[in-house]
């Protein structure tokens, strides 16, 4: 099996001793994979296998750097004493001291407005599906305020495929239905981003093959509904492109999903609701928006020609 290149997996079980090694060992999997490219619609050129052997070098420069830095850190740590319990107690620790500032200093500017929504209940101006991932925050992104925003977050920012209420748990499906029937937002948007690490996971399981294992793990379960964006990325990009347009198409599914689901449909018929995608990229504090053909375009360019999605998407077209 050909890992994905240029990231921590690698061709073989035994890992090389030095970086030339494991670049040069990567280098001889880009060229088993040209020599094997038969079956693939896709071949590296000279000048890209160049490019990608560099890539790989530089790669690992930063990781040998990266690793040099965790290495210091952690022998600071023995200098001055710091055992393990110390470390696991220091999430709670980071956590109250950011409720202390909230109560010194967050607190005061929101008082008002916090007993507002206690006494008159919220009524947020849009929901948010986004990610769980932690640099990809929807009131950081929009800079909202409490009451702002409806946020239910899960792996990936995955929409499921609307089916009829049943005996089983579809958390999801009830925020969004609380979302739209209960709090009556006029705008629902799914939020993706960039360097997702459950749609790698996603393309890594759904290439795979057709069918999930009896024991596979919550988290495999979940990241297999994107199996048609995976389908859909690998009949039309090279393997090196399927991440970032997994990540891509994946927002459009999710809108198009919604928009099977009935109350969601009839609200946007009725006008009362707009259905839209936006993808966040971490590594620059961009957002871009989707637009009805499919395509994403930067924010700060304005709105022209980003109406509401209301018919079909290219990759998933509406039933």
């Amino acid at each position: 099996v050909i890992r994905p290149l240029g990231t921590a997996y690698y061709h073989g079980s035994a890992l090389p001793r030095t970086m030339d090694a494991l670049a040069n060992q990567q280098l001889r999997t880009l060229n088993e994979f040209q020599s094997n490219a038969a079956n693939h619609a896709y071949k590296f050129s000279a000048e890209e296998l160049a490019a990608r052997h560099q890539g790989i070098l530089n790669d690992l420069a930063q990781r040998k750097m990266a690793k040099a830095g965790k290495e210091k850190k952690r022998d600071l740590q023995e200098d001055i004493g710091i055992d393990e319990a110390a470390l696991q107690a220091k999430g709670i620790h980071k956590l109250l001291e950011g409720y202390k500032r909230f109560r010194d200093h967050d607190l005061g500017e929101l008082e008002d407005k916090m007993r507002v929504l206690a006494n008159e209940g919220q009524e947020p101006c849009a929901m948010v599906l986004s990610c769980c991932d932690s640099r990809a925050d929807p009131a950081l992104v929009f800079d909202a305020a409490p009451g702002d925003i409806f946020v239910m977050r899960n792996l990936m920012n995955t929409c499921p495929e609307y089916k009829a209420p049943d005996q089983n748990h579809h958390g999801t499906c009830a925020a969004i239905e609380y979302a739209v029937t209960a709090l009556k937002v006029p705008l629902l948007m799914v939020m993706g981003h960039a360097q997702c690490a459950s749609a790698a996971r996603a393309l890594a399981i759904c290439a795979k093959s057709d069918a999930l294992p009896a024991d596979a793990r919550f988290m495999d379960r979940w990241c297999f509904m994107a199996k048609d964006a995976v389908c859909t990325v690998i009949k039309k990009y090279d393997p090196q492109a399927r991440g970032r347009e997994l990540e891509l198409e994946n927002v459009r599914l999710s809108v198009a999903r919604l928009m099977r689901y009935p109350w969601i449909r009839s609200a946007v018929d009725a006008g009362t609701l707009e259905v839209r995608g936006s993808f966040f990229t971490i590594f620059d504090g961009k957002l871009l928006l989707l637009a009805k053909d499919g395509s994403f375009y930067n924010a700060d360019d304005g709105m022209d020609g980003l109406e509401p999605v209301r018919a079909n998407l290219l990759s998933h077209p509406l039933k």
